[in-house]
């Protein structure tokens, strides 16, 4: 009976020994795996929004994988050839969010504001480029106005301002509109990284807020009040140039321009 607890106890110490060193020797793995080095990059200067990254922008450096987080870019393929969304500085470790492809960059982070106003115009779903358009987007808006003058009839269309950036898209309940042309109905989309629902009802395009000058402002405004405003979709290579505008009727010129509307005098 002896020997049978003594060979109990023997093998009770053997089993608590192989579990204790199997726990530190599973420490130790874990240990181990989180001081490994993981290689990451840096930005070597300060860089302006909107800036195209490339790989002279980008130091690699060693750091511990337990300070990796989920939204630091471990690819140098992820990086070269975006465009920084924000101004990022010098030693800033490279953010997946704040990369973005071309067509995607919000081109008020690098421009002088300080002229500029923001002037809303309405606009149908149809009328807006079938919904196909965004915050950042340059667009061309042409007036269409009709007259009656000495008994004579007509209409016309003139494009009058070119090249303007759109600030906001909105729908007529206030929301943000999101656009969807890309989508197919039913799938799930990745719009900046976030999952949305290509079928989601995010409301109609109702209103475009622009940005402009006073003058232009001013000019909107008062053909708003005479006739209406389309708007004309550009794509990334369009270049600007003057067209005569276009008549339907026995017309007479109508004058069109900056002019002293008030004097205080």
């Amino acid at each position: 009976m002896k020997n049978k607890s003594k060979g109990k106890k023997i093998a009770t110490m053997f089993l608590q020994g192989g579990l204790v060193i199997g726990f530190v020797g599973g420490l130790f793995v874990y240990t181990e795996k989180q001081i490994e080095p993981v290689t990451v990059y840096q930005f070597n200067r300060d860089i302006a929004p909107n800036t195209q990254i490339s790989a002279s922008d980008l130091t690699k450096v060693q750091v511990p994988k337990k300070a990796v987080t989920e939204g630091i870019s471990l690819t140098s393929n992820d990086i070269v050839g975006k465009y920084n969304s924000t101004k990022v500085f010098k030693s800033e470790y490279v953010m997946k969010a704040n990369l973005v492809k071309k067509e995607n960059i919000d081109p008020f982070e690098s421009i002088d504001l300080t002229k500029l106003r923001k002037i809303s115009i309405p606009v149908t779903y149809a009328e807006g480029l079938g919904g196909n358009i965004k915050k950042g987007d340059r667009i061309d808006l042409v007036y269409v106005g009709k007259e009656s003058k000495n008994d004579k009839d007509f209409s016309y269309s003139k494009t009058f301002m070119k090249d303007v950036l759109i600030y906001a898209t909105t729908t007529a309940e206030g929301f943000e509109y999101k656009d969807r042309t890309q989508n197919v109905k039913g799938d799930v989309g990745d719009l900046e990284g976030q999952d949305i629902g290509a079928g989601e009802d995010t409301g109609e395009l109702a209103q475009l807020t622009l940005a402009v000058t006073l003058d232009q402002a001013e000019e909107i405004t008062a053909r708003l009040q005479t006739g209406e405003i389309r708007i004309v979709g550009r794509f990334n290579d369009s270049q600007n140039y003057d067209s005569s505008g276009y008549i339907q009727g026995d017309f007479e010129k109508v004058f069109s321009g900056e002019g002293l509307a008030e004097n205080n005098k």
